[in-house]
């Protein structure tokens, strides 16, 4: 009696397994295929040649991140780069590029392992200094962070954000940002967030303002910064841009450290606090109505009364 399919994979299943191999469903980018495929195919060659590989599996997996590795141009170049600045460009910081962008290719994979910093200098042919000087941009960044102990390394981690605003806060502070420059950026950045989040809020969206304006009923002139501005982050949030909302939560931080606020006397804080309420509640409606035009008003009525609070 002829064997069905599933009793022909079975008995194939079984000769591999057999053979020292497992079956394995991967998914993978579709521009990765080729690349799986031949690194399948090598190592097949090499079982049927009798050479298996005396390498870890650990060391196996990092052999296939050097594959997956974009080259890096020569240390030594006829020209040195220069960046926007006209600064030179070192070897660190093309290193420090060139694993951002693979950690990006990568889907940034939050945890996955890069493995020692042997493992670094031999897949990218730099020197120590070179890739100790790009592990330090990469973690002063929160790109990656390091594993201690045996089989440690450099592993993917989660930016933080709060860490980037504060940097480009200091720049810009260094730089001498004034009141006015603040409230004009921010009323272009803020009436940018609110026409997008008008354009892509969904049913989740509307509860979380409702949540948020309903949060605030409480709040007075005892309110923190924190409390305050929560409802603009989360319009930022709801905008779906992560560059807008990068740029408009630097400037809300911004305004809040120029702002006299907390230095006014109690009445004048609660009498504020009441009207930023009004605000808001008015702002959130709107939106959720998706009346463009009340939302714009609104918004920018709210900036340009933060100016008397601005030193």
């Amino acid at each position: 009696m002829a064997k069905s399919s599933a009793e022909r994979v079975a008995d194939y299943r079984a000769r591999k397994k057999a053979e020292g191999m497992a079956s394995l469903t991967v998914v993978v980018p579709a521009a990765d295929v080729e690349l799986f495929n031949q690194f399948a195919a090598q190592r097949r060659e090499k079982l049927r040649e009798g050479k298996h590989p005396a390498e870890a599996p650990r060391q196996q997996w990092l052999s296939m991140l050097a594959a997956m590795t974009p080259p890096l141009p020569s240390p030594v170049a006829p020209r040195r780069k220069r960046n926007a600045l006209g600064a030179p460009i070192t070897r660190a910081q093309t290193l420090f590029v060139s694993l951002l962008k693979h950690i990006a290719e990568l889907g940034w994979p939050e945890g996955l392992p890069l493995g020692s910093e042997q493992d670094l200098m031999k897949i990218h042919g730099a020197s120590r200094a070179a890739l100790r000087g790009a592990i330090r941009l990469l973690e002063h960044h929160a790109i990656v962070k390091k594993q201690r102990g045996t089989g440690g390394g450099l592993t993917v981690a989660h930016p933080d954000l709060s860490a980037t605003m504060q940097a480009v806060s200091v720049y810009l502070e260094y730089a001498g940002i004034a009141a006015r420059d603040i409230l004009a950026t921010r009323r272009a950045l803020e009436l940018a967030v609110l026409d997008l989040v008008i354009e892509r809020l969904d049913r989740e969206g509307e509860q979380l303002l409702r949540n948020q304006v309903q949060a605030e009923a409480q709040l007075d002139g005892r309110a923190g910064a924190d409390e305050l501005l929560r409802f603009h982050f989360l319009l930022a949030e709801l905008c779906g841009d992560p560059a807008l909302r990068l740029f408009d939560s630097v400037v809300l931080q911004l305004a809040d450290d120029h702002s006299t606020f907390h230095r006014r006397s109690r009445p004048e804080r609660d009498r504020v606090v009441a009207r930023i309420k009004e605000y808001h509640r008015e702002i959130a409606c709107a939106v959720i109505a998706r009346d463009r035009a009340h939302a714009r008003g609104q918004m920018a009525e709210y900036i340009a009364g933060i100016r008397t609070w601005l030193e």
